[in-house]
């Protein structure tokens, strides 16, 4: 009888440790995708392919992270387990009864835990990562195609707490990299691994976190930054020459940093910027008017007019405003 119950317990224990562990997007939910939703919803591989239903493709985490379904860490909140857990009657299930639906109750728990537990798409580790390239520049990262992003070295920016997203569904590759509530632990060894999707990253956000002079040489070698947001960090006018390749910028946030007006000629070289903010620095009256002049279609921000709509929120650093 002791020796039963003994086993029970064991049994209990291991089934409650197994239902613990985190949800493989590859090994679990992946092949559920496959078999029951990618009929319809597979991302377009050529121009003669049919474009996926509604727009959602549901065959690549690019596509489900684009596709406006998911609510990380909130699955009752996330479109994509809602419509698979409506009723066999609902109208809008999915997949429609006719499509291979409903999903198992097993499937659904499954979908869902993986949502609820944060839906990462590669492992926490760096199994999934190559080596950074030590010869790696702004020159070589225009010159790299954009492909998906690596899902692995994605999830290895969202361990070190980085939020990650497309910047459209309509381009799904480009990625947008910001710290939100864990900028104040970010220093240039984390700002470092943004490098593993270089070629993708349009937008970075690094205000408020530890970054130094020598972290922008990292910055400086993500060729296709078009918006880049440096505000109240350590940098100064030394740092600021690392990032001299950087010839897409459109959007510079410098607020509250430590340049000086020996910036203003590096500045002056980005030549598709639309907006640069310069108030609380030590750039002088003088310099912003030069840097003007030569950038007479930029927005250059010096003070906070709000009657000149120059900075409409200082409160949130983090939006790109035009």
């Amino acid at each position: 009888m002791r020796l039963n119950l003994i086993i029970l317990l064991l049994f209990f224990v291991l089934h409650r440790n197994g239902e613990a562990q985190d949800i493989d997007y590859k090994k679990q939910i992946a092949p559920i995708l496959a078999s029951k939703c990618n009929s319809c919803h597979t991302a377009k591989k050529k121009e003669s392919d049919k474009k996926p239903k509604a727009g959602l493709a549901l065959d690549t985490p690019l596509g489900i992270r684009s596709g406006g379904v998911l609510e990380v860490g909130d699955a009752l909140s996330s479109e994509l387990y809602v419509r698979v857990s409506l009723p066999k009657t609902a109208e809008d299930l999915m997949p429609p009864l006719d499509e291979g639906g409903p999903l198992s109750s097993r499937e659904i728990e499954l979908i869902k835990k993986w949502i609820d537990d944060g839906a990462r798409f590669g492992s926490s580790d760096t199994e999934g990562l190559t080596k950074l390239d030590d010869t790696l520049d702004a020159r070589k990262v225009l010159g790299m195609p954009v492909r998906e992003p690596n899902v692995d070295a994605i999830s290895h920016l969202e361990e070190i707490g980085a939020t990650v997203t497309p910047v459209s569904v309509a381009l799904p590759e480009y990625l947008s990299i910001e710290w939100i509530s864990t900028y104040h632990k970010i220093t240039d060894k984390e700002i470092e691994q943004t490098l593993h999707l270089a070629p993708n990253i349009i937008e970075l956000d690094l205000s408020r976190t530890k970054l130094t002079n020598e972290g922008l040489k990292h910055v400086g070698k993500l060729g296709r930054l078009t918006h880049l947001n440096l505000s109240r960090t350590g940098i100064d006018d030394s740092g600021i020459k690392a990032l001299s390749d950087l010839k897409s910028l459109e959007w510079l946030n410098l607020y509250g940093t430590k340049i000086t007006d020996a910036s203003i000629p590096i500045i002056a070289k980005y030549r598709d910027l639309k907006a640069v903010y310069l108030w609380s620095t030590s750039v002088t009256n003088e310099a912003a008017s030069s840097l003007k002049k030569s950038l007479p279609d930029a927005k250059v921000v010096l003070d906070t007019d709000a009657k000149a709509n120059r900075f409409n929120d200082l409160d949130e650093p983090n939006r790109f405003d035009f």
